[in-house]
């Protein structure tokens, strides 16, 4: 339990090939359920810590406006809900401090399977990708190739060549079923990766440069800093103990 409108479970679950979130809700609650798997995930999530289910009241969204719905579907978990979930799970604060903490990473999951579910409306009539099982799947496979091999030097030519379709068509069907281009998909991987590797290992800079794909330090500061505002050396300084 984080607050009298938040519940936390986290436990065991069915092994899934996918990481992915089944989104619900009733007419007092929001359900949110998270299957994690090492296939396409880049934190070590154990075993026993594989399902996470989080049940939202809606009473919550009464100081608001307007009231909170979700679409009930099932959603691939993107990086930054990995590092998220991984932070939930392995929250070590203590006190008010941990209830703040947490209450802000169900808020930002929240908003995520909201992002997700516009994308999804914004394509479901155009999208040719998201109508063909098949190459839908070519897109899947795409992204775990993309997430399983991050410190190597990935180009569109050899994610295509991979999954077995020309770069132009994956360059359009990963933007189309994913809402990113490969560029960005690589660097929130990469960076996000980063980041949990400076917060949770002992690692050098130089270490994790190499292990999330750059080829020298300087190109990996400046992308970290363009992307979190602050260098890996500066994020390392700052670090606040979580877990």
């Amino acid at each position: 339990m984080i607050n009298e409108f938040i519940y936390l479970s986290v436990a065991a679950g069915e092994t899934m090939p996918n990481a992915t979130c089944v989104a619900q809700q009733d007419n007092s609650n929001l359900y949110l359920t998270y299957h994690l798997s090492s296939n396409d995930c880049l934190f070590s999530f154990a075993p026993i810590a594989n399902k996470v289910e989080l049940k939202i009241s809606k009473a919550y969204f009464e100081k608001y406006d307007t009231p909170f719905e979700i679409v009930s579907e099932k959603q691939q978990i993107c990086c930054n809900t990995q590092s998220k979930l991984y932070e939930l799970i392995n929250c070590g604060i203590k006190g008010i401090a941990r209830n703040i903490y947490l209450e802000s990473m169900v808020l930002y999951l929240l908003f995520q399977v909201q992002k997700n579910n516009l994308i999804f409306q914004l394509n479901c009539d155009t999208c040719t990708f998201l109508n063909k099982p098949i190459d839908t799947d070519k897109i899947k496979k795409a992204k775990t190739f993309i997430v399983n091999n991050l410190d190597q030097n990935i180009t569109i030519a050899t994610v295509a060549n991979f999954v077995g379709t020309n770069q132009c068509y994956l360059k359009k069907g990963f933007k189309e079923v994913t809402g990113q281009t490969i560029f960005e998909f690589l660097q929130d991987n990469r960076l996000t990766k980063a980041k949990h590797l400076l917060h949770t290992s002992n690692y050098t800079i130089l270490e994790i440069s190499i292990m999330v794909g750059y080829a020298s330090i300087s190109s990996f500061s400046q992308s970290y800093k363009n992307y979190f505002g602050i260098t890996p050396s500066t994020e390392r300084k700052q670090i606040i103990p979580l877990y």
